[in-house]
């Protein structure tokens, strides 16, 4: 069978036909749908790069059974006007000679194929991976709020009518855009090796280590560009409490331009503390960079279920987080604050600086949680709804089935 994989994700290719993503979109995850589906096309947004260009911190995306259908993008009102007609036309073409579709929202091509496919009688799917309304409302332009209860209601619909649908999170994007009457699955999109029970004694250890003299050490994982991440919410916060916290080290690991950052930073008067330390590559090196932070901050606008919250809770890091998305279904209420609430999470800091016991506290419970997020948990929850869908297609939308994780069962 061949599936159409739809979203507005951004891959980097050249000349030799080889596509690239910035880290979210591997080979690895194409695997997840191959286990079911023989051929994929993978319908997104492109940069073609030179053929010398640097690919560091990028991950090869291209593989066996993959091609890819670059697509303009339709995120702004004139692509919308002029070229939807052109993505409308190169996805029928492509979903014609598919068996079924697989969008994932929110995203423009996502919505587009779930459309086309609607129109074509195509069996298809969604993952429900963010919020489209806090996305545009917390972080776009006068022209995002505007567009953002479109969005809202476009995803919601998109999704009510859907007759398979998987979220990422375990309650909030399922209460935001419920599935009327389809199949449903809460499964994370981030997947982490097993951590050893080394890792929690190892951050114990660097916990009671703790004096007066020791350097407290904040970091954040995020892209450097737009404001969705809350680097800006990161910065006045520490700025704020700094004069009760002991010295500061706060490191930031992301892609993209830090010069307004760092211009922020130094308007705060904390300039000297902060360090834009680029991107490493996915795992390992993540890991290590983790087992170097104190406390990891997840001070969102906008978000799924973050990846890198996930990483930093399996290294055993006390998080501080916003309200955003998924984010209290992963941290303590205790750690939490509302997005854009610089107070909160200063006073939060200098709970974490001067509350060993609480701090310890985070640590093992992030830890025990994160186990719930490894590969192999993950691995048997989505291949069984997906097992579930592919019956579905070949049954020509006919069938729908329930399963579990050890037998798929027809309703």
């Amino acid at each position: 069978m061949k599936l159409l994989w739809a979203h507005d994700h951004t891959f980097y290719f050249n000349e030799s036909g080889k596509f690239f993503s910035g880290g979210k979109l591997p080979y690895a995850v194409w695997e997840r749908y191959l286990g079911v589906f023989d051929q994929l096309t993978i319908a997104c947004r492109g940069k073609k790069t030179p053929l010398d260009a640097d690919m560091a911190g990028k991950t090869l995306s291209s593989g066996a059974n993959v091609d890819f259908l670059v697509l303009p993008s339709l995120s702004n009102p004139v692509n919308k006007l002029t070229k939807r007609g052109y993505v409308d036309q190169l996805l029928r073409e492509a979903i014609g000679k598919a068996d079924a579709v697989i969008a994932r929202v929110p995203s423009e091509i996502g919505a587009e194929a779930i459309r086309v496919a609607q129109s074509m009688g195509k069996p298809y799917a969604v993952e429900v991976v963010a919020c489209a309304w806090d996305g545009l409302w917390n972080y776009g332009s006068v022209q995002g709020k505007l567009y953002a209860p479109l969005a809202l209601a476009q995803t919601r619909a998109l999704v009510k009518s859907a007759p398979y649908s998987l979220y990422v999170t375990e309650q909030f994007l399922q209460n935001r855009y419920p599935c009327a009457s389809g199949m449903t699955e809460s499964c994370s999109n981030v997947e982490i090796p097993e951590p050893g029970d080394e890792v929690l004694t190892r951050r114990l250890e660097r916990i009671a280590s703790y004096n007066d003299s020791t350097t407290l050490t904040i970091g954040l994982i995020g892209s450097l560009n737009g404001r969705t991440k809350g680097i800006d919410i990161a910065l006045k916060a520490i700025a704020k409490a700094k004069p009760q916290l002991p010295r500061v080290w706060f490191r930031v690991l992301g892609d993209g331009d830090a010069s307004r950052w760092q211009a922020m930073a130094d308007k705060l008067g904390i300039g000297s503390a902060v360090t834009f330390e680029g991107i490493l590559p996915s795992g390992g090196a993540v890991f290590e960079w983790l087992d170097n932070i104190d406390i990891y901050l997840q001070p969102s606008y906008q978000e799924g279920l973050p990846r890198a919250t996930i990483e930093a809770m399996s290294r055993g890091c006390p998080v501080l987080g916003s309200t955003a998305g998924g984010i209290p279904e992963l941290i303590h209420e205790s750690c939490l604050h509302r997005p854009g609430q610089v107070g909160q999470l200063a006073e939060q800091l200098k709970r974490a600086a001067s509350d060993r016991a609480w701090v310890k506290e985070q640590a093992e419970r992030n830890f025990g949680k994160s186990r719930g997020y490894t590969k192999v948990r993950l691995d048997a929850k989505r291949q069984a709804f997906w097992r579930s869908f592919g019956e579905y297609v070949r049954s020509g939308g006919a069938v729908r089935t329930t399963y579990t994780n050890e037998r798929v069962e027809a309703l």
